[in-house]
């Protein structure tokens, strides 16, 4: 019988192998069980055995994992080699910009009447640590965690002695409010408060600043988009959907392709005009609750919110001004559609743009030489 989920420790990270090319690389150490309780202590007791390894090799020990959060935000400073040996490998952190370790859980056979359409193999971080941010990202963490949380439920697993009920603040119903979940490492307090006093403008480490600035720098190229709004229409001066339509299109893109980074703020011609226009449409909300509700909600409505393990935003400082970064991981198990107006929609990255596949034929050899050779 085909279980229900099981659990992955996993490590990302991002190199530059050269000026127009990104890699995004993954390595995965898969934990099951007939006690499901039991495969996610394992995947917890594994994922702090990598912590540590790595604290070691800053010379710091663990107290806290906010300590070992902060401490390991840039897992290699300039200059510096850190190595571990992670699923019979040994992985080096010495020549990237963006490295991640995180605890994930992933569907294996979906069960029906939840709110989200979930897939085979579709994953969700549920603790972690660094990443060019998609682990710093506690809602999106919270969804995944009462996701996850749900499914014990359903299944019937026993559960009780990790359950634990967080207040946590929805900047959709500009409350916090009570979310039941299994106990992580994380600390969860202060979590109730809005999202503006929480988050800074800035949360990358100096080495993945300066690595995000160069890419703008750069200019566009198959993996690095520019748009200058998420829902500013600059023809109308109004908001509307078919802009939320453009970038949901990038995100799916570069999910079926080769990842990337998709710059909010910043014009077609490469000019820094930060996220103004967007925060006019803010009607007194607190201006970046308001964006990152709008971002949320855009990614929910076109793609998933199945995705957000390989998609995270944060808003970035250039210049003095505004932008947010999507820094998207490609897709390594499963196709991803749009809900287009006309269905289900497929998109590709060219070298500068995003590509519409309509042809039964074209995208079903492409899903084939992408997803299972």
């Amino acid at each position: 019988m085909k279980s229900t989920f099981h659990y992955l420790v996993k490590v990302k990270l991002v190199k530059l192998k050269g000026p127009r090319e990104i890699d995004f690389v993954e390595f995965e150490e898969r934990i099951t069980g007939d006690d499901p309780i039991e495969a996610r202590a394992k995947a917890f007791e594994l994922y702090a055995n990598y912590v540590a390894v790595l604290l070691n090799a800053k010379n710091k020990t663990f107290t806290t994992d906010k300590q070992a959060t902060a401490d390991l935000k840039c897992f290699a400073d300039p200059g510096t080699t850190t190595k571990i040996r992670f699923a019979g490998r040994d992985i080096e952190f010495g020549d990237t910009v963006g490295n991640g370790l995180g605890v994930f859980w992933v569907v294996d056979k979906p069960l029906d009447n939840y709110i989200v359409e979930d897939h085979p193999g579709d994953e969700f971080l549920i603790h972690g640590i660094g990443g060019m941010g998609w682990a710093n990202d506690p809602k999106s963490i919270m969804s995944s965690l009462v996701h996850e949380y749900w499914y014990h439920e359903r299944t019937g697993t026993n559960f009780r002695p990790f359950k634990k009920t967080v207040s946590f603040y929805e900047y959709d119903i500009a409350q916090s409010e009570p979310n039941i979940i299994l106990e992580t490492p994380f600390d969860w307090t202060g979590y109730n408060k809005p999202y503006s006093a929480m988050y800074q403008a800035s949360m990358f480490s100096p080495a993945e600043q300066e690595f995000l600035e160069s890419l703008v720098r750069n200019g566009e190229i198959s993996q690095v988009e520019f748009k200058p709004s998420l829902l500013f229409n600059h023809k109308t001066g109004k908001g509307g959907i078919s802009i939320k339509g453009i970038i949901a299109k990038t995100i799916c893109a570069f999910l079926n392709s080769n990842g990337g980074f998709l710059y909010i703020g910043i014009t077609n011609k490469g000019d820094i005009q930060g996220l103004s226009f967007d925060y006019s449409l803010s009607n007194g909300k607190a201006p970046r609750d308001f964006f990152q509700l709008e971002y949320d909600q855009m990614l929910e409505h076109f793609i998933s919110i199945s995705v957000k393990s390989n998609v995270s935003g944060q808003f970035l400082e250039m210049d003095g001004k505004e932008l947010f970064v999507v820094t998207v991981l490609p897709s390594k198990h499963r196709p991803i559609f749009l809900n287009g107006q006309e269905g289900k929609e497929f998109f590709v990255r060219t070298e500068t743009s995003s590509r519409h596949l309509s042809d039964i034929e074209e995208i079903a050899n492409y899903c084939i030489d992408t997803w299972t050779a």
